[in-house]
């Protein structure tokens, strides 16, 4: 009896795990979100802290030849850009980079990296 009253206890925590670990799953990805910024290359970024007028030609050529984009928003919060479907952002970012623009997508986190899954990516207007 003491054996079938631990089975039936083990389950119980099993599914209440499961139930809240899928919560969990499910906060991770929010809606969808407008963002201010720039797109930077993630190597000379992370490593080197570059990000000026003077880097674009080479910023834009790393994430022409596949170095990770990023896009680094006006509060100082680097994401990792991915596109909705699992293929390259080089295409959308491209001639982009270190020029201010505007971001529409569904930020991600996942062990602590952020990320952003871009809707649509335009260059910034003087006036906005």
């Amino acid at each position: 009896m003491k054996k079938n009253l631990l089975l039936v206890g083990i389950v119980i925590l099993i599914v209440a795990a499961l139930f809240l670990g899928s919560r969990l799953i499910a906060e991770e990805k929010a809606a969808e979100v407008s963002l201010n910024g720039t797109v930077v290359d993630m190597h000379c970024y992370v490593t080197h802290g570059i990000r000026d007028a003077k880097h674009t030609a080479c910023s834009n050529a790393c994430i022409a030849r596949g170095v990770p984009a990023g896009f680094l928003a006006e509060d100082g919060t680097l994401y990792v850009l991915f596109d909705e479907k699992p293929f390259s952002v080089k295409d959308k970012v491209a001639g982009l980079a270190d020029i201010p623009a505007t971001l529409k997508g569904t930020p991600v986190v996942r062990g602590g990296i952020k990320g952003i899954q871009i809707k649509s990516i335009e260059k910034k207007n003087a006036e906005q």
